[in-house]
């Protein structure tokens, strides 16, 4: 019987569990987005995953949302990511950045003064932001891409691959989830454009299939992934055609030969963006797996390596890997307060529970000092 431990091959890559960790947005990197050597901490402590997914790194200044975020755009950030992917690969684990644009969703005191604030559509997000002081605002007002700037924004997405590889990442995934700016260009309400990458399913999944396409020429289409959130109305996004938008999607990325697809399940949409406790309205025991968006969905629209997240419980997901309802599983709060995480579930040990005053921003308390069992 297949268990979560064994391991598992994504494209030449062979993991030795199907765990995840999932990405976090921790915010502890410096003020220009350079990791900091708590940094590499953190991440070399969590290496025994199957894989380690980075927290959302921006490929260009004018996709950095949050504060104290990461990002890959320059050749001091580049090098410090080294030093975090260099020390998750000498304790045997496998990491890849996940590439995070956040298009609209953001807010001016998030970024530097000269940092653009970008989307498909000059449409603002309803829905507050956490911002430094830890006061919650509206999210500012974005700007309406050209389309030659769409072009310039795919160059960067590109270059960003390029500092990812000499870094050491072993492979990229791309955050199309969130409503975040992929996500953007996918959904009805926040693309309002009338070129070729607006209007029809086929020109707004567009950005999507070239931003891949970018990453997979420097990567390889096998070290190359996506994470997808249909139906999720996270950061105020809504789209009226989603199994059309999503199936259609799908059906060309499943052509591409990826590395594996990620996806979320249903999300409480308000209890995220107002601050308190998250809540995921994700599969409560094996019997809801294939009642619940959209695990069937995905598996009926793409053929290869399928990683689930939301609110999993390891018994939960080695249930569902027994199914076929997915490959590998995502643990996102679990991986904050257990760096040991894998360990614990091998040995049945109990899970410690997170400081949610400490997760973002701040420095190693709660972040590097949770013990191991």
């Amino acid at each position: 019987m297949i268990a979560i431990f064994d391991p598992i091959t994504i494209g030449d890559l062979k993991l030795r569990n199907r765990i995840v960790m999932g990405p976090m947005t921790r915010a502890r990197a410096a003020d220009d987005g350079t990791p900091t050597d708590l940094m590499v901490e953190y991440y070399s402590q969590r290496a025994s995953a199957g894989l380690v997914t980075t927290e959302g790194v921006y490929p260009s200044v004018d996709g950095k949302g949050y504060f104290s975020t990461p990002g890959i755009e320059t050749e001091a950030q580049t090098t410090a990511w080294k030093k975090v992917t260099d020390a998750v690969h000498a304790r045997g684990g496998h990491i890849f950045l996940q590439m995070m644009h956040c298009g609209r969703v953001g807010h001016s005191a998030n970024k530097p003064s000269h940092a653009d604030h970008i989307a498909p559509s000059a449409i603002q997000a309803a829905a507050p932001i956490l911002i430094p002081g830890m006061t919650m605002e509206p999210m500012s007002l974005p700007r309406a891409l050209s389309t030659d700037e769409v072009v310039g924004l795919l160059d960067r997405f590109e270059r960003a691959a390029e500092n990812a590889k000499a870094a050491g990442f072993d492979g990229v995934e791309l955050h199309a989830a969130s409503g975040y700016l992929p996500n953007q260009f996918l959904a009805t309400n926040t693309n309002q454009r009338d070129d070729r990458y607006g209007g029809s399913s086929e020109n707004r999944i567009r950005f999507v299939i070239e931003a891949i396409e970018r990453i997979a020429t420097v990567f390889g289409a096998h070290r190359t992934s996506i994470k997808l959130a249909p139906g999720i109305a996270y950061n105020d996004i809504h789209d009226e055609d989603i199994d059309e938008t999503y199936g259609l999607l799908l059906r060309k990325l499943d052509r591409m030969g990826l590395a594996y697809l990620s996806f979320q399940t249903s999300l409480n949409y308000a209890s995220l963006n107002d601050g308190s406790a998250v809540t995921l309205s994700g599969p409560k025991d094996i019997d809801e797996i294939d009642r619940v968006y959209p695990y069937a969905f995905m598996r009926a629209n793409w053929s290869g390596v399928l990683v689930a997240s939301g609110d999993l419980t390891f018994e939960l997901a080695s249930a569902a890997l027994q199914k076929g309802a997915a490959d590998m599983f995502v643990f996102g709060r679990a991986y904050i307060s257990n760096p040991d995480l894998r360990e614990r579930m091998e040995k049945a040990v109990e899970l410690a529970l997170p400081d949610r005053m400490t997760f973002y921003g701040g420095d190693a308390r709660g972040y590097t000092d949770y013990p191991t069992s």
